[in-house]
């Protein structure tokens, strides 16, 4: 005798034809390109929600175990100022005129850097970061790059408030050219961004890479003018002009204490080519990245 019952029937056949499937074909993504930018769009639009929790997760944890927790954000900055302020007042060091106090124009210089070193460095961290949960599950790949990057943004921006107290012990009053600071700093953190976008893919694969900016990337301050004037001639001039970093840092700097914008053409130029860098970026990373991940879990 046999029982009735009220379970439902599952077609085995059916379940395992509504799997996604995935098809691998020789041809290059490029050759198709209308169908590339949509699934980099549809990879976007799919990574939002995964992308806020990651970065809600990031922000909660990136101290937690801290005595002094978000204190640590502001150390760098005043550490870097510090150090300077005290070598130029003491004669160790000889700085050019800057045109503003120097304390404020370090901080500045400081600042604006830091945002560009940790945007080109925080697309490689955060995939490295995310490496068994890229291996072990299907996500957006995308999804930990963009919280990454909205950490970032964000907690660069809440250093900008040291800029307060320099301002006032300096006795410098900000020009109402700091309207236009807001572009300067998203242009460095865009900039930072392509830079990081183009490497995460052979970062992914060698955690040297990552190492190797974060040291490289002291000495590249000292080729950019952080926390001296842009030098005008000899081979510190010569390597100021070819540096791109040169023109957004000084025009962003600029737009807080008024002028001169002479760096002003070039800095436009230069964001103008990191956006299309960005996009160049994007586009590697949506095509080398999942191959990446599956050699990596092999």
């Amino acid at each position: 005798m046999f029982e009735a019952t009220d379970k439902p029937v599952v077609d085995h056949r059916q379940t395992a034809s509504t799997l996604p499937v995935t098809v691998y074909t020789p041809d290059s993504p490029l050759t198709d390109p209308k169908r590339l930018i949509r699934e980099m769009v549809k990879e976007l639009r799919d990574s939002r929600e995964l992308a806020l929790a990651l970065f809600r997760r990031d922000i909660k944890a990136q101290f937690r175990q801290s005595i002094l927790g978000y204190a640590w954000l502001f150390f760098p900055p005043i550490a870097t100022t510090i150090v300077w302020f005290f070598l130029n007042s003491s004669g160790v060091v000889k700085v050019a005129e800057t045109g503003i106090p120097y304390p404020a124009f370090v901080m500045i210089g400081t600042l604006l850097w830091q945002a560009f070193l940790d945007s080109m460095l925080k697309p490689i961290n955060a995939l490295n970061m995310a490496k068994s949960m890229l291996v072990k599950l299907k996500f957006p790949r995308i999804a930990p790059v963009i919280a990454g990057i909205v950490e970032i943004s964000l907690t660069s921006a809440v250093r900008l408030v040291l800029l307060v107290p320099v301002f006032l012990f300096a006795g410098l009053a900000p020009s109402w050219t700091i309207v236009f600071f807001p572009i300067g700093y998203l242009a460095m953190v865009l900039l930072g961004t392509a830079l990081g976008s183009l490497i995460t893919p052979v970062g992914l694969l060698y955690t040297d890479v990552g190492r190797a900016i974060q040291i490289l990337g002291q000495f590249a301050m000292y080729a950019t003018p952080v926390v001296y004037p842009i030098a005008t001639a000899g081979l510190l001039g010569w390597i100021n002009r070819l540096n791109p970093v040169t023109y957004v840092l000084e025009t962003g700097r600029a737009t807080l204490v008024g002028g001169p914008f002479d760096s002003l053409p070039m800095a436009l130029a230069v964001t103008a080519g990191a956006f299309l860098l960005l996009l160049l970026g994007w586009m590697i990373f949506h095509i080398t990245v999942p191959r990446v991940i599956e050699r990596m879990g092999m």
